[in-house]
């Protein structure tokens, strides 16, 4: 898999530039290889200095997909590459996550606008671009899922900081389950501002090319107008609200209570039948740590939610599900997958702090020195 971000521009009438960012892996969904969310962390940051570029649009390539994750099966090669030591499976780790977590954050903290379109599949390593974007639009096609607890993760990339913003119970749904969701659900839980159609993409860039930026007060309200002019209100009945009074039954009480819950629905609706089969299939550890960070970890500011999360990440590939959930289901494809625990009720309170204990402070993506490797493995033992 090798991937690359394009890179382009579009001139406007006062000479300023909006900049355009494009994910082009269209065979593997648009995932992120270490190489593209290098090339688009630079980028972003030599953008934000350039007094030229006004804004950014971030999109991808293709009819599938905006991005649908991460290159989870590279790192699955790094982690079980038996040259390497442990000390050389953790660097290599800790860097495609560090730089990661720095180009999401970067993108929440940026100082212009972003324009992020969604299209097609948006899931993981993608929902962490998407989600810092100051101006998120999707696509009606928009299918939004956080499918990590089947590969033995849980919703990283900031998401402690992004689904605490949404109601507890539909963020603990959307973890537990992987449920996609729809453009409908996305605009009404605050995860998306405007519906417009891929195919008038072009003629928001033109209209915002003639803008006289130079000249404007408020570059995010000349950019919310354009945006508000194309807005189509999404027709299709919503995947996860149309069950909102279930869900919010569903999802209370401890852990296990909830597992059961989800387990007992009975119901033809095939999303609610597919819900219920993920978190039947998923890794009982990683149902345990979506259900801690979203409830114990949910006021976190946005830069803790990386440092915690950087070392919750490792801490999955290195002696959590991660190796296992990508081999039985990417790799060898049997989707039968030896968790480390048999259900719930296995998993620990001592194994829950030790996956969520600090790491050393010099570890963290967000640190002053972070995209040096670092050389002691100590925090992670």
């Amino acid at each position: 898999m090798t991937g690359k971000v394009n890179f382009s521009y579009q001139t406007c009438s006062d000479g300023s530039i909006i900049a355009i960012a494009e994910l082009d892996n269209p065979t593997s969904l648009n995932a992120l290889t270490h190489h593209m969310i290098e090339q688009l962390y630079h980028q972003l940051l030599l953008w934000q200095e350039d007094d030229n570029v006004v804004a950014v649009m971030l999109h991808g390539h293709g009819e599938r997909a905006f991005c649908a994750g991460g290159d989870v099966q590279a790192m699955y090669r790094v982690l079980e590459n038996k040259e390497n030591d442990f000390e050389s499976a953790f660097q290599n780790t800790a860097d495609f996550f560090r730089l990661e977590y720095r180009c999401d954050f970067l993108i929440h903290t940026y100082r212009k606008p972003i324009i992020a379109w969604g299209h097609g599949y948006l899931m993981g390593g993608g929902v962490g671009l998407f989600m810092g974007a100051s101006h998120r639009v999707v696509d009606a096609n928009i299918r939004f899922a956080m499918p990590e607890v089947k590969i033995g993760l849980y919703p990283d990339v900031g998401g402690t900081y992004f689904l605490s913003q949404i109601p507890q119970h539909y963020a603990l749904f959307i973890a537990l389950t992987a449920c996609q969701v729809n453009a409908t659900d996305m605009q009404g839980l605050g995860l998306s501002e405007w519906v417009v159609n891929a195919s008038e993409k072009q003629g928001v860039l033109d209209q915002l090319a003639q803008i006289e930026w130079q000249n404007s007060q408020d570059v995010d309200v000349a950019i919310n107008q354009v945006l508000n002019a194309h807005h189509q209100s999404p027709d299709e009945q919503g995947l996860l609200l149309a069950h909102a009074d279930l869900i919010e039954t569903t999802c209370q009480g401890s852990l296990p209570q909830m597992v059961e819950s989800i387990a007992q629905l009975d119901s033809d609706d095939k999303w609610l039948s597919n819900a219920k089969k993920t978190t039947a299939y998923a890794s009982p550890l990683s149902l345990h740590l979506c259900y801690q960070q979203l409830t114990q970890y949910h006021q976190l500011t946005l830069k803790e939610c990386f440092e915690m999360e950087f070392g919750l990440t490792l801490r999955c590939g290195l002696e959590g599900d991660f190796r296992e959930g990508v081999r039985a289901l990417l790799i060898d494809k049997t989707h039968q997958p030896h968790w480390m625990h048999s259900d719930v009720y296995q998993v620990t309170t001592q194994e829950l702090t030790r996956f969520f204990s600090p790491l050393d402070s010099s570890e963290y993506p967000l640190a002053e020195d972070s995209l040096v490797v670092a050389k002691s493995v100590s925090a992670i033992l």
